[in-house]
C-alpha cells in the first residue's frame, strides 16, 4: 500500500508506475489524486492526444483496455483515467491488462468503495502489479487536527473553539470542509 503523499510526489516528479488503484470510502483523497493526474502528468498539448477519461457507469471494459493498449502520440506516455470504477460492469475483466500493463501507459483507477473481494485473482493481480492506495474515512478524533493542518498549509489560523465548531457542524466530509 502506498500513501497519498507518495503518489502525489510521483505525479509531481513524473516518476510513475503503469497502474494505480485508488480505493476507499474517503473520496476526497482519491479525487485530489485524480485531479492531479489529469492536470499535472501531461502538458496541455500532450493531453489533447494522450489523455483519456472514462466513467465507470458508461465505460465498457474492452474500451478501457483498448485505450490502455494504444501508444502515445508526441509524448513519452499516455494517461488513462477510470473514474467511479465501482459502478463499472465487468470491472474484473481489466485483470488481463493489470497483469501485463504497457510501460508507455499510466492507468489510474478511482474505486470509491472499500475494495473488491481480496480473494479474487483480480485483487491479487492489483496487489502484485499496481500501486494500491487505500483512502479510509478519517475518524472523528482526527478531524480537528486535519482541519488545523489544512489551514496551516494555506497560511491561515483559526481558534481551537472555531475548529471544533466547524468539525461538529460538518463532520468528516473533507470535501465540504475544504
Amino acid at each position: 500500500m502506498s500513501s497519498y503523499q507518495d503518489i502525489a510526489n510521483a505525479i509531481q516528479k513524473k516518476k510513475l508506475s503503469p497502474v494505480y488503484w485508488l480505493q476507499g470510502e474517503e473520496s476526497y483523497f482519491i479525487d485530489r489524486l485524480m485531479d492531479m493526474a489529469e492536470r499535472d502528468i501531461l502538458n496541455e498539448t500532450e493531453a489533447s492526444f494522450n489523455l483519456t477519461v472514462f466513467y465507470g457507469k458508461d465505460a465498457e471494459w474492452n474500451q478501457v483496455i483498448n485505450a490502455c493498449r494504444k501508444h502515445p502520440m508526441f509524448s513519452t506516455f499516455q494517461v488513462v483515467l477510470l473514474k467511479e470504477a465501482q459502478m463499472m460492469r465487468d470491472l474484473i475483466k481489466l485483470e488481463s491488462y493489470v497483469s501485463q500493463p504497457l510501460s508507455t501507459t499510466i492507468f489510474i483507477v478511482a474505486y470509491k468503495a472499500k475494495h473488491p473481494d481480496k480473494r479474487t485473482s483480480f485483487y491479487k493481480a492489483l496487489q502484485k502489479h499496481a500501486v494500491v492506495f487505500e483512502s479510509a474515512k478519517l475518524r472523528d478524533d482526527k478531524i480537528q487536527p486535519w482541519i488545523e493542518e489544512q489551514l496551516k498549509e494555506r497560511g491561515y489560523q483559526m481558534e481551537k473553539k472555531a475548529v471544533a465548531m466547524l468539525a461538529d457542524h460538518i463532520g468528516v466530509d473533507l470535501s465540504r470542509i475544504i
